[in-house]
């Protein structure tokens, strides 16, 4: 696996919402040790009463993946390896045809996994409306 293609520590985190889509940033830094099997980082928000909300999120195994999943109805939009761009020090992820769907957003914090468990959870996000 190239460097690109290994888990990597979350450094940082931008979702941006503009019309119709959602784009989201990550910041990646250092090699996370272990073997792989799969691997994967994610964003989970909820309203500020604890409902509603998404996950994004991209997954790595033999290829990309990326996936929206909704909370509210247990249903899920799923994304083929053309909208997952590696880039030398972070990753970026086109979700088209999606949004937050929430005027107001309580928590909103980012993870990564490595073989489906967690490595980093409750990592901060920003988050960009246009």
């Amino acid at each position: 696996m190239s460097h690109q293609q290994l888990p990597r520590f979350v450094t940082s985190v931008l979702i941006e919402e503009r019309d119709g889509s959602v784009t989201v940033t990550w910041g990646l830094g250092e090699v996370i040790p272990g073997d792989v099997e799969y691997f994967g980082y994610g964003v989970d928000y909820h309203g500020v009463d604890g409902n509603g909300g998404k996950r994004y999120g991209v997954r790595f195994h033999e290829t990309a993946s990326a996936h929206v999943f909704e909370w509210a109805s247990s249903t899920q939009a799923n994304y083929d390896a053309t909208n997952v761009r590696p880039l030398e020090s972070g990753l970026v992820v086109f979700y088209p045809d999606a949004s937050i769907g929430l005027d107001d957003v309580g928590a909103l914090h980012a993870f990564s996994h490595l073989n489906g468990q967690d490595v980093q959870t409750d990592f901060p996000v920003t988050l960009i409306r246009y």
